[in-house]
């Protein structure tokens, strides 16, 4: 058997043959939540005076997988089995500063809390459907929408938490910092689902054999039980609000080659 020359690997793939091309994608993926518990938190924050804001969290994926075109067709399905992550961060920080005639002197105090859930989880794509339209001979766009279902089996929340107080007057000076991270393991957050079904939407080029895809995903399982009760956010009225659900939110930017 004899290897496959470069100049075949910038040619494409006879994608609409009705065989079946397996492909090999790793990428980088940038994940977050969408859902109403983000505006609970967000009216959380605002009530005891934070600034708070939900981040993104960086992870990697790695898919193989298979297009099967229907017949002479550029109209395909597929299958893919994915290892990947998911999860989200919070940062949040309260800060207050005020001077004394009385003193003489400055204080200042901050806290600081920043919660991160990172899990790692396999996930099936058991039907993809896509339209690749070819171009130039040796390039194609590849447009594609799918379903999946993923299952969390490691991972954990993290907690960071800082609390500084700086005082000068007189008297005398105060300088203290506090800092504290706890960290859970996802099986041991009550609530959570380690499961998830979703969609994904994606879009591609092809040069040669060669791949690079943009996807989207969201999920459609709360991460957490529980979005259905009150929860206080706070205020001198103890005002309460449905605590809502977070989903899946995340993009992936993966190169692929085609065998």
């Amino acid at each position: 058997m004899h290897g496959r020359g470069f100049g075949e690997t910038l040619e494409l793939p006879n994608f609409n043959s009705g065989k079946t091309v397996w492909i090999l994608r790793a990428g980088i993926g940038f994940n977050g939540v969408a859902g109403s518990a983000k505006g609970t938190q967000e009216a959380i924050w605002n009530k005891g005076d934070w600034a708070g804001s939900f981040k993104t969290t960086p992870s990697y994926v790695v898919s193989f997988g298979f297009n099967k075109s229907f017949g002479n067709h550029p109209l395909y399905w597929g299958m893919a089995l994915d290892l990947g992550m998911r999860g989200y961060k919070t940062n949040a920080e309260w800060v207050r500063s005020a001077t004394s005639q009385v003193s003489g002197g400055y204080d200042y105090h901050k806290k600081t809390t920043q919660e991160t859930l990172l899990s790692y989880n396999v996930q099936l794509s058991p039907i993809t459907i896509g339209y690749k339209y070819t171009f130039f001979q040796r390039m194609a766009a590849d447009v594609h929408l799918g379903a999946y279902a993923s299952y969390d089996f490691a991972g954990n929340y993290k907690t960071h938490t800082t609390d500084h107080i700086i005082s000068t007057s007189k008297y005398g000076n105060r300088n203290d910092f506090k800092e504290n991270e706890a960290k859970v393991k996802i099986g041991d957050i009550d609530g959570m689902r380690k499961y998830d079904v979703g969609i994904n939407v994606g879009v591609g080029y092809w040069f040669g054999r060669f791949n690079i895809d943009f996807t989207w995903q969201r999920g459609f399982i709360p991460i957490y039980e529980g979005g259905d009760k009150e929860v206080s956010i706070g205020g001198k009225k103890g005002d309460k609000r449905e605590q809502g659900n977070y989903f899946s939110n995340n993009f992936q930017l993966r190169l692929g080659y085609a065998f």
